[in-house]
C-alpha cells in the first residue's frame, strides 16, 4: 500500500485516492478489532490458568464478562462478513415519504426519522438531514437522511 501511495501519479487522480484511503481506513479498523479480541482472549486465557491454581470468584466474574465482550466482538465480525460486498462499507441514503393527506402517516414518518437517526448515531455514524417537507400538524411529509460512516448502508 506504501508503494501505491508513494507513486507521483497518485496524487493526481482524487477516485483513485479516496478509494485508497477508504481501502487503509478498513484495514485499520480491522487490525484494532483484530487486537481488541486477541487482548480479550489473552485476558481470559491468565483468568482461566489463575482459577486453576486457586478458586477466585471475583477473577471468575472477571473471566465471564470477559467472554462475553468476547462473543460480543465475535457477532461484529461475524456480521461484517455477511456484508461482504463493496458497497455494504459505504454511507447510505434514507428517504421516508408519508402517505399523502395523512396526519398519522406523517406523524409516524417524525418517529420513524427519529429512531433512524438515533440508530446512526448510536453506531457512530454521522447523520445529516438533507431535505424535510413539513407536514401539517407536525410530522413530515417527506425527509432525506444522508448516513456516513462504515457500514450505514449494508
Amino acid at each position: 500500500m506504501n508503494q501505491f501511495i508513494s507513486q507521483p501519479t497518485f496524487w493526481h487522480n482524487s477516485v483513485i485516492f479516496y478509494q485508497k484511503l477508504e481501502e487503509i481506513e478498513s484495514l485499520k479498523a480491522q487490525k484494532k478489532q483484530y487486537q481488541r479480541s486477541h487482548f480479550i482472549l489473552e485476558d481470559i486465557k491468565a483468568a482461566l490458568e489463575l482459577l486453576e491454581l486457586s478458586a477466585d470468584q471475583e477473577l471468575l466474574q472477571e473471566a465471564q464478562t470477559n467472554l462475553i465482550h468476547l462473543q460480543q466482538e465475535l457477532e461484529i465480525v461475524e456480521i461484517q462478513q455477511l456484508l461482504s460486498d463493496p458497497h455494504d462499507q459505504k454511507g447510505a441514503f434514507l428517504t421516508i415519504t408519508a402517505e399523502v393527506g395523512s396526519i398519522d402517516a406523517q406523524s409516524w414518518a417524525a418517529m420513524l426519522l427519529q429512531l433512524y437517526y438515533r440508530w446512526a448515531v448510536n453506531h457512530h455514524h454521522k447523520v445529516y438531514l438533507v431535505q424535510e417537507s413539513a407536514g401539517d400538524l407536525g410530522g413530515f411529509k417527506h425527509a432525506i437522511l444522508e448516513i456516513t460512516g462504515r457500514y450505514a448502508y449494508g
